[in-house]
Order: C-alpha cells, then sequence, then structure tokens
C-alpha cells in the first residue's frame, strides 16, 4: 500500500468519472440517423422464363447502328427541309434580342404556327416529327425549356427542399406550369393533324381558344 491510498482512489475515480463523461458527450453529439421511409417484403419476386430464338433478334427490333442511321437521315431531311424554305441555320438566334416577354412569345407562337402550318404532303420528305429541326429557332425554344425544368426538378430532389414538400405538391405544380407551353404545342399540333384544314385555320383556332380561355377567367371574377 501506498502512502496516500485515498489520494490515489480520488485520482482514478476522477479520471474514469471524466472518461464516462466524454463518452456521454460523444454519444449526445452523435446525429440522429434519418427514418427509413422505404421497407422491402420478404416476399420473391416471381421468375418467369420465355423461349426466344435470338437468331430472329433482328426481325423484331432495330439494333443501336439502324436507329442511328435513321436519326442522320431525318436529320440531312431537315435540311434539305429547310434549304426550300430559305431557312437559316443561325435563325435559332433570332429571338434572343426581343425583350418583351410578350412579344417573344408572339414570335415563338409565329415560327410554331407556320411549322405546323405547313403544307408538306406533296413532299417526298415528310415534314411530320423534325418541324423543330426545319425552324431552328424552336429547336432552341424546347431546349431552354428543357433545362429550365430539369433544372426544377433537381432543385427540389435537394434535401432542405424535400422536406418543405413531402408530398411532391409544389414540386407537381412547378412542373405542370413549366411544362404548360409543350403541352400547349401538342394540342394545337393534334389539331392540326387530326382535325383541322390548311390555310391558316389553326392560328385562328388557337387565337380563338386563348380568347374563350381569358374570357372564362374573366367571367369567375
Amino acid at each position: 500500500m501506498g502512502l496516500f491510498p485515498f489520494g490515489r482512489k480520488k485520482s482514478d475515480s476522477s479520471s474514469n468519472g471524466s472518461t464516462m463523461s466524454t463518452k456521454a458527450a460523444a454519444k449526445k453529439k452523435q446525429p440522429c440517423k434519418p427514418k427509413k421511409n422505404v421497407h422491402f417484403t420478404d416476399i420473391k419476386p416471381i421468375q418467369h422464363d420465355y423461349e426466344f430464338d435470338w437468331d430472329l433478334e433482328s426481325e423484331y427490333w432495330f439494333s443501336k447502328a439502324e436507329l442511328k442511321t435513321f436519326n442522320e437521315v431525318r436529320f440531312d431531311e431537315a435540311d434539305v427541309l429547310r434549304k426550300e424554305r430559305g431557312i437559316r441555320t443561325k435563325s435559332r438566334n433570332d429571338a434572343d434580342d426581343i425583350e418583351e416577354e410578350d412579344d417573344r412569345n408572339d414570335f415563338i407562337g409565329d415560327a410554331l404556327t407556320h411549322a405546323l402550318d405547313d403544307d408538306n404532303d406533296g413532299h417526298e420528305i415528310s415534314l411530320r416529327g423534325i418541324e423543330h429541326f426545319v425552324w431552328p429557332v424552336l429547336q432552341k425554344e424546347m431546349v431552354t425549356r428543357k433545362k429550365v425544368l430539369k433544372k426544377l426538378v433537381i432543385e427540389w430532389r435537394l434535401p432542405i427542399n424535400r422536406r418543405k414538400d413531402p408530398q411532391g405538391l409544389k414540386l407537381a405544380e412547378d412542373s405542370a406550369k413549366l411544362s404548360e407551353w409543350a403541352r400547349d404545342v401538342a394540342k394545337e399540333r393534334g389539331i392540326k393533324y387530326c382535325e383541322m384544314k390548311r390555310g391558316g385555320m389553326l392560328l385562328k383556332n388557337a387565337r380563338a381558344m386563348r380568347m374563350n380561355k381569358s374570357e372564362r377567367r374573366l367571367s369567375k371574377h
């Protein structure tokens, strides 16, 4: 036994106490793990076996090389149609210098109307599906709007934003608003190819639809 046993015991207890307090503080500092919302069941997936003759693969679907060839052909055809109409490739930037938003939208709308109301039935090359290649300003508008929508979706994927909108209602609302232009283009295209006649009726009908929509909004107020 040493000369100061009680002092030694006191020092040992104090060191043990400091160690325990350090461990407790470390436990408190550890961040809480987020609760998992996705749960996997124990049910095993059912696997179905189908017989397929891979020697006949080329008769069922196109290869990547064939699809690439199709795209190149359509690009070349769009170049032919663009030259016939005197449309320059640099015209994709024609709407960039228009400062007023309404004037810019009207400019894009006129280009879209010309594209959808183009008399192309008697031509060897079909214009359908490559209008945005023939009118480059439409292609640039599509790409620009797509980038804005993609940026919005990526921002809402951040954890800090997902906590604000856990059910995704605000994301759905914003996405619907930004994709409204694409839906309107699809509707006008359907009118063009399914119901409307030639001779500028598409533009007339589109303006009538906008007027009716504005009148309905005013009547609600």
